[in-house]
């Protein structure tokens, strides 16, 4: 009982103890030190006698010079010869965010004021970067002048020897007048610096500027906490600590676009630009009614395909130009930019006649050598004509070999037919001249009759590969024509594989009359193939485009594959144990 008495009374004198200390509470202020490198941190410590509870403090005086990293508190209360001492620790972590004599401002704590300092922050040491630091950052720009709207690339590396780093902070990457933007997820590794292995964090950027003059890139601030793995789930690890780490920041000079630049076309600054084109079919021969697709792709080393300028709808004589969306893609290729940009065009013919594909002409600026430079893709003919037309080029080619030349040859000719013409050409030198021609022509004939009936003697039976459509049926066909069909099974048109799955069912059933996909199922009895065919049609006549690859999926066109290599494979087995059993069957008892 007495003890309890004893300890009651000590708390209670304990409690007027504080409550005397409090009324006579005193604010002390100290700094771990006054100079210290770019990059670094100070600690400012506010011990506040005779405090147990909370305190206010006002900040805001130290947010115009300093970054506030991290800000913690603790209390004590011990008693010494029967004198209680209790006081309250507060630890701000500030990062001066500038070089030279900077001041720490008075505060105000409760009711008081503390004391002011004045700070030193010197440029950091070369040596000082790496060498002995549990972490340091590092800023890289790939070049400190550059075009409006050319790539700059900027790569932030963070550089620890630590176990682990926890909640890292960056300072947000957001120049003024510029398009930032990260390429991928940051980077982890290891790297050998001065000796000592370090960890590396690193994280890559993209900027494009979007105004000439100065782009001034800010200083790089990392925050974080280190620990050394020491750390467990229940209680606080006392080895994590706060720290910081800095890199300056860049002025990059932005330069004008040249005045030599084409003043209506598309600013496009790059290291190198190229423009393709494909067709689907061959476009030198249509008839009126055809369709052709064809395909434009642009690729931009340096540039995202965003800003790649649309070609626009090209405005084609007798033909109907339907574009179709553009596909506009970015690639990160050896940490730079490739932008990529593909249109489609299906140009349907509409009346006889040549027509001129136009050119395309792109320029941009090479920024490897300072020029300008263009992507052009040449102009091309098409030639249509009605259906059983003779061509233009097959009527020249004709002409030219009549007279025993060539197509060049035309001129000439027609200025000889102007002189045979003439009044002014004795009749014996048009005999001479007709008698000459009758002579060549015969003896072309001639050679040309020896020159076949030498093949003939020749000839040996022998597979000749001709269009699908053309084939006669023979022996050996068959192979072919499934080797065209498992070659065009993954890349060819929707189009094209129904002429290759055509082809080889004429072969394989010797069926010169099968000319559509149903006959082809119906040959092969299976329902499976049936849909197949159904499903291909589909995308040739159904509101997809013909010829779309995309409309008849890859999985449909390789299990159709599967389909009909199990049926010559079960055909081939069939063939070999009927001859098989036609070497063991008995002979008739009687002879008819």
């Amino acid at each position: 009982m007495k003890q309890l008495i004893s300890v009651i009374t000590f708390c209670f004198l304990s409690l007027l103890c504080a409550g005397s200390f409090a009324q006579q509470a005193t604010v002390e202020t100290n700094l771990d030190r006054t100079e210290l490198a770019r990059g670094e941190t100070v600690t400012l410590r506010i011990r506040v006698h005779g405090q147990q509870g909370g305190v206010q403090i006002d900040l805001e005086p130290l947010r115009s010079q300093f970054e506030i990293v991290s800000t913690r508190s603790a209390s004590h209360l011990r008693s010494i010869n029967n004198r209680i001492e209790s006081w309250t620790d507060y630890l701000l972590v500030l990062f001066p965010r500038e070089l030279g004599e900077q001041q720490i401002p008075a505060l105000v704590v409760g009711n008081q004021v503390t004391e002011a300092f004045a700070i030193t922050v010197t440029e950091p040491t070369a040596t000082g970067l790496a060498a002995g630091n549990d972490v340091f950052l590092e800023a890289i720009l790939s070049g400190d002048s550059v075009y409006v709207q050319e790539q700059l690339l900027f790569t932030v590396r963070l550089h620890y020897t630590i176990a682990g780093i926890r909640n890292p902070v960056f300072t947000e990457i957001a120049p003024d007048n510029a398009v930032v933007q990260m390429l991928g997820a940051p980077h982890q590794y290891e790297q050998l610096v001065d000796g000592v292995r370090y960890g590396i964090y690193e994280k890559n950027y993209v900027i494009f500027p979007q105004r000439s003059g100065e782009l001034v890139i800010p200083d790089i601030v990392f925050r974080g906490e280190l620990t050394d793995g020491s750390s467990n789930f229940v209680f606080r690890n006392p080895n994590m600590r706060p720290v910081t780490a800095f890199a300056e920041g860049y002025t990059v000079q932005v330069k004008e676009r040249p005045t030599e630049f084409p003043a209506n076309s598309t600013w496009l600054p790059a290291s190198d630009i190229q423009i393709s084109e494909t067709w689907n079919r061959d476009i030198t021969r249509l008839n009126p009614g055809d369709s052709v697709e064809r395909t434009i792709t642009i690729v931009a080393n340096g540039l995202d395909g965003a800003a790649l300028p649309p070609l626009g709808r090209p405005d084609i004589d007798r033909m109907n130009v339907y574009p179709e969306q553009p596909v506009i893609e970015r690639m990160v290729v050896d940490g730079n930019i490739v932008g990529t940009r593909i249109e489609k065009y299906v140009l349907v013919a509409t009346s006889e006649g040549s027509v001129v594909i136009p050119e395309v002409n792109l320029p941009w600026w090479d920024v490897k050598n300072n020029e300008l430079r263009s992507s052009v893709i040449p102009a091309s003919l098409i030639q249509i004509t009605p259906v059983g037309g003779v061509f233009p080029g097959d009527e020249v080619e004709a002409t030219a070999t009549a007279i025993g030349g060539a197509p060049g040859n035309l001129m000439q000719s027609a200025l000889t037919d102007e002189l045979m013409s003439s009044a002014r050409t004795p009749a014996w030198i048009l005999n001479v001249m007709a008698v000459t021609i009758v002579l060549i022509l015969a003896g072309m004939w001639w050679l040309w009759r020896r020159r076949q009936s030498r093949l003939l003697e020749q000839a040996t039976p022998a597979v000749v590969r001709t269009a699908a459509y053309e084939r006669d049926i023979a022996e050996g066909q068959e192979r072919l024509a499934f080797a065209d069909l498992e070659k065009s099974i993954s890349k060819d048109t929707a189009q094209q594989l129904r002429i290759r799955l055509i082809a080889w069912g004429r072969q394989y059933f010797s069926d010169p009359g099968l000319h559509n996909l149903d006959d082809l199922a119906a040959h092969l009895e299976n329902p499976e193939v049936l849909s197949l065919c159904h499903q291909l049609q589909a995308s040739l006549y159904g509101s997809s485009p013909a010829g779309n690859n995309n409309a008849f999926e890859q999985k449909d066109r390789q299990r159709l594959l599967v389909l009909l290599r199990a049926a010559r494979s079960s055909a081939v087995k069939q063939t070999k144990t009927d001859r098989q059993n036609k070497l063991f069957e008995l002979p008739p008892l009687y002879r008819q």
